[in-house]
């Protein structure tokens, strides 16, 4: 596929905090209207105001933030459901992105809510090498605080010095920078593993990811048609359903574990589940994530907490997709309100 055709009337979300939400929390940045045809400026505020939310920067568009999780696992208390899942150690996982306000999608519910950008074609890019030793090195340091806590299992956290998971999946679409192959070739290179999060709207990435394959690739999918998803992903681009279904149809070809998530809310796209497994089935997929949107960081600027289902809704709805699809239902975690499907 070629460029990405704009979408000039871009919806934006409709609901604000005198309606309802629950306040604008940390996690959301409100971006001045004199800023937003000013892109460079536009981007330097962001840096600025995300810098103080705790997210650390390495180079010109990389970050990472600490996981909660990460921070829980050190402390002995509790893991992420891919750890669960997957079997990857929380403590020693890099959470992070090479394209931090950059994204083809603003999705109401997305809990960074940052009011992303697309690319400028003068981009400049920072070369994966620098990028991954950038993103070990600013964990090491956020890491270090939890040696003068009395709560954290010191083993846990001299394992987490030594990281040996990367989930590409902090902020924005990582399928947006350029040198994505050469970058899980460069973690997979250092025998460690890498999870890689997009929206499926960059298929001609995904399709050089065949021969660049990470440990876990998922396509996150939002609707069952391109209504519900102009609802719940308020595309920038014009082709968003053609592009998102060339994706799912290229993971049959992987050998990597493929995963499509569904990430559900109330009002947006909570509904017609045999619509989703018809869309999965046809995908080859090897599992499915359906899990709840969570009322957390900036998603709460435009989403209430009661748009959030309850695990025992995931629960019923991961049943449907099962009794529509050759997936049948294999874990859960029910903190995080997520149910995992295998074929």
């Amino acid at each position: 596929m070629g460029p990405f055709a704009v979408l000039n009337n871009t919806e934006r979300n409709e609901k604000s905090c005198s309606e309802g939400c629950n306040a604008i929390p940390e996690g959301f940045i409100e971006v001045p209207a004199a800023l937003n045809e000013r892109i460079d400026q536009k981007l330097d505020f962001m840096r600025q105001q995300t810098t103080r939310m705790g997210y650390r920067f390495v180079g010109r568009h990389s970050a990472i933030k600490v996981c909660h999780w990460t921070k829980e696992s050190i402390r002995g208390e509790n893991v992420c459901y891919k750890n669960k899942f997957y079997g990857i150690g929380s403590n020693q996982c890099v959470q992070m992105t090479p394209a931090m306000f950059f994204c083809t999608f603003n999705c109401r519910f997305c809990w960074r809510n940052f009011d992303y950008a697309l690319p400028r074609r003068t981009e400049e890019w920072d070369d994966p090498k620098s990028i991954l030793d950038g993103c070990i090195k600013a964990q090491q340091e956020v890491l270090q605080g939890f040696y003068g806590s009395a709560t954290a299992d010191k083993r846990k956290l001299t394992d987490a010095m030594e990281p040996k998971h990367v989930a590409i999946s902090l902020s924005g679409e990582p399928t947006l920078y350029p040198y994505l192959p050469e970058f899980i070739d460069e973690i997979m290179g250092r025998k460690m593993t890498a999870f890689l999060v997009s929206n499926g709207t960059n298929p001609d990435m995904i399709k050089k990811l065949l021969w660049h394959q990470p440990t876990n690739l998922y396509i996150s999918l939002y609707g069952t048609t391109p209504e519900m998803y102009k609802r719940a992903a308020v595309p920038m681009i014009k082709d968003f359903w053609q592009r998102v279904m060339e994706s799912l149809e290229l993971l049959r070809q992987f050998q990597c574990d493929t995963v499509v998530r569904l990430t559900l809310a109330k009002g947006l796209n909570f509904t017609d589940p045999e619509g989703y497994a018809e869309i999965i089935e046809n995908s080859g997929v090897k599992f499915i994530e359906v899990k709840s949107f969570m009322a957390v960081g900036g998603s709460r600027k435009v989403m209430k907490y009661e748009d959030m289902p309850l695990h025992s809704e995931i629960q019923e709805f991961a049943a449907e997709i099962e009794r529509h699809s050759s997936y049948r239902i294999v874990d859960e975690k029910s903190d995080s309100r997520v149910v995992l499907l295998s074929r």
